[in-house]
């Protein structure tokens, strides 16, 4: 499911703002929930929450789209936006991304940083991912 996506990784940011924009993830998270929708729509949900112009949610949306994140039809006089993509398929996209960049360049530090991590934050998947590799090892 290759995407024309570009996106800049922000490490500090929380979830998908990592990835998307604050907006962009605002719309995102409305377009995945509703499946369907309409620039007018999201502008109603995101107004409720924030002022924000009309116009700036419709050029969000064309650039989701651009991106190929979400797709555009025309019904009547209005563009319909369905995601191109489901949210899981997408983090699962992004955290590959991620990971190949880190695995091509730094691969020793990227590995041993990640069994530290799982040393201190959770020896359960440390294990479950030690039976992972005897297995492949062993097959």
């Amino acid at each position: 499911m290759p995407l024309n996506m570009r996106f800049r990784f922000s490490p500090t940011k929380d979830g998908l703002v990592k990835v998307l924009g604050p907006l962009e993830t605002d719309i995102m998270q409305i377009i995945w929930q509703d499946e369907r929708s309409t620039v007018k729509k999201v502008h109603r949900k995101l107004s409720q929450q924030r002022e924000i112009a009309y116009t700036t949610v419709m050029t969000t949306m064309s650039r989701l789209a651009e991106k190929g994140v979400l797709r555009r039809h025309r019904e009547g006089l209005a563009y319909v936006y369905t995601p191109a993509i489901t949210e899981s398929d997408f983090v699962t996209m992004v955290v590959q991304q991620v990971l190949d960049g880190l695995l091509d360049d730094y691969s020793t530090t990227a590995i041993d940083y990640m069994i530290d991590y799982l040393a201190r934050r959770n020896p359960k998947e440390l294990r479950r991912i030690q039976q992972t590799i005897q297995a492949r090892i062993a097959a």
